[in-house]
């Protein structure tokens, strides 16, 4: 059995990870913001780090701050693998949103890492887990969204993100986009739930290139009626 280190275990993307681990029974090691990576890692076979933040605006307003919790980091991270394999959780955003701090910072994370044994996993939008603040919260809340309702994403459950990654930890070493094979417009969304969000912004496509595997991106109309119903 493989030991699999997951860094930042208790995150969003970190959790559904390291349930997917367990559940394809392979040994864990959660390792999260306060603990001793260096005494724990030793033991790792692969190592997943799923801790970069996930916070568009942090990264805009404060550059600094998001260097050293990303790039920093990641060049630590990677140090101590020691050639082991390494799958960066990485997002679409290094590919869509170059012109931000956001995509800039990720794009170089992966730079760093995609040497030798490394996997690069980029993600798309998602909802599900325990997630109340992001832009579907925002249009079933009536919030100001601050991109253009003509925007594209190719939204996939996150359960079914965490899954995908384990699936891949065997993959070729490079770049891996994933998501829905299909994409949902920002705008009908917006519309069928009768929401009055202001959108605001440019036009996003956050959908996975050369992916066709994934679930159907309108499976977050059921999603979010849900939500709807319980807040």
């Amino acid at each position: 059995m493989k030991n699999i280190a997951v860094i930042g275990a208790s995150g969003f993307v970190g959790s559904q990870i390291a349930e997917a681990v367990l559940k394809n029974n392979y040994n864990l090691i959660a390792i999260n913001r306060n603990d001793d990576i260096n005494k724990l890692i030793i033991n790792a076979d692969i190592i997943i780090d799923s801790a970069n933040p996930a916070k568009r605006y942090k990264a805009e307003n404060n550059i600094e701050n998001d260097f050293k919790e990303t790039i920093e980091k990641t060049a630590k991270l990677f140090s101590m693998a020691k050639g082991r394999r390494f799958i960066l959780i990485s997002s679409l955003s290094c590919r869509t949103q170059l012109y931000t701090n956001y995509g800039r910072h990720r794009r170089a994370c992966e730079l760093l890492v995609l040497t030798g044994n490394s996997l690069v996993v980029r993600l798309g939008p998602m909802f599900g887990g325990n997630r109340k603040e992001d832009m579907l919260h925002d249009i079933l809340a009536g919030r100001t969204v601050y991109i253009s309702r003509k925007s594209n994403y190719a939204y996939v459950n996150i359960a079914w993100a965490g899954n995908k990654i384990i699936e891949l930890i065997n993959a070729s070493t490079g770049i891996q986009e994933i998501g829905a094979r299909n994409s949902v417009n920002l705008g009908d969304l917006a519309d069928h739930f009768n929401s009055k969000s202001n959108f605001v912004g440019i036009v996003e496509i956050q959908i996975p290139e050369n992916y066709t595997d994934g679930p159907n991106a309108n499976e977050i109309y059921k999603y979010a009626e849900n939500e709807k119903i319980n807040n």
